[in-house]
């Protein structure tokens, strides 16, 4: 029996060894040629889209959506499965099976509730569907707390401390939870109605046995009355220590700044005379962007035919990265900063946009990510 545990533990050691050494990745063959067969097949549908070939792109985009449901819980497959999705409702829509592009839509919006469409991609018609299918999927929740400052989560997950506004929620049944310390975790079931602010108000009970402190009058002596020069006196240091305080809270350190990471690692075509998005969806942040860095890493033989820009959540908000014809030593990673996005809401999809004016020549958005400086809401 002895002899069977330690070599069970030896074989237990020596495979995860060979894992971290990058020895036995002979052993998952599978993910690598899979994630090949989907790019192919990507490259496939899009081809016949292009030449007319509908019926057949439509066949291969529901295939790699099958495939890329099998493993959407990778960031990466999310971001592909999603692209896929609205590839295939936009060929549906392309022959005018209209429905069914809206069905298609309508389980994007269902994974993704944050999906957003570029207005300088895709037709206005097809805009026009997709915010027909957020109206009729999506509301949004206003939750408010007593005490305030209640840790609220939705579902299990944490949206910071009431009172929150959630934008672009699905429609039915959640269940809210809130926490204070002291006070009864606190859970709800409710219903979100679609195309419209859904307000809860929340109030917690405290804790039977809590100690609730409380300032109760206590009859002091009689004191002595002291001369008029002491109250001066005493007057003067009390002022004194009210200035000493005031200027030690004005010296007090500000508030921390945190910093996120996210990063997309799919290539994107950039195709001559065409624009190019990648979208990167950013989540988890509560709180004032103070500064975003950037860094964008680009393959194109002729990068002065290009211009490159981030675009923030609200579609709007652009910062140029490289515009073309501003030679950079024939440089093809482009890092920096910018303040310019800290007015707008940091959660959701972000955007790389490359307009490419060469009639010839094409490459790609190899990736790209950022760095986001915030700081919590207090």
């Amino acid at each position: 029996m002895k002899f069977n545990k330690i070599t069970t533990f030896s074989t237990i050691f020596l495979f995860l060894f060979f894992v971290i050494s990058g020895s036995y990745s002979g052993v998952f063959p599978e993910t690598e040629k899979e994630d090949n067969d989907i790019s192919k097949l990507l490259k496939n549908a899009e081809e016949n889209y292009q030449t007319g070939n509908f019926k057949k792109a439509i066949g291969i985009y529901e295939q790699i959506i099958f495939k890329l449901n099998k493993k959407k819980e990778l960031v990466e497959t999310k971001q592909k499965l999603f692209r896929t999705m609205i590839s295939l409702s936009l060929t549906l829509f392309t022959i005018q099976e209209t429905d069914k592009a809206r069905t298609q839509l309508e389980k994007l919006i269902q994974i993704n509730p944050n999906q957003t469409l570029d207005k300088e991609i895709y037709p206005p018609n097809f805009l026009s569907i997709f915010k027909e299918v957020q109206k009729k999927n999506l509301g949004s929740m206003v939750i408010s707390a007593v005490p305030l400052k209640a840790v609220i989560s939705v579902n299990g997950k944490s949206y910071g401390n009431s009172p929150v506004k959630i934008e672009n929620f699905i429609k039915g049944e959640h269940i809210i939870t809130a926490y204070v310390k002291g006070y009864n975790p606190y859970s709800q079931k409710v219903i979100v109605k679609e195309n419209s602010e859904n307000k809860f108000d929340i109030q917690l009970v405290k804790k039977k046995g809590e100690k609730i402190v409380e300032k109760t009058a206590q009859i002091k002596p009689k004191k002595k009355k002291k001369s008029s020069a002491l109250l001066i006196v005493g007057g003067v240091l009390a002022l004194g220590a009210i200035l000493l305080l005031a200027l030690k809270k004005k010296k007090e350190d500000p508030p921390a700044v945190l910093v996120k990471e996210f990063y997309n690692g799919e290539a994107t075509e950039i195709l001559p005379w065409l624009p190019s998005v990648s979208l990167l969806e950013v989540f988890g942040i509560h709180g004032r962007v103070e500064n975003v860095e950037f860094e964008v890493r680009v393959n194109h033989p002729s990068i002065e035919d290009l211009s490159v820009a981030l675009v923030g959540t609200d579609n709007r908000t652009v910062f140029s990265i490289w515009n073309k014809g501003e030679h950079r030593d024939g440089g093809r990673v482009f890092t920096g900063s910018t303040q310019i996005f800290n007015s707008i809401e940091p959660n959701g999809n972000w955007k790389i946009t490359v307009n490419n004016s060469g009639a010839r020549n094409s490459g790609a958005i190899v990736e790209w990510g950022l760095r986001i400086h915030y700081v919590e809401n207090q």
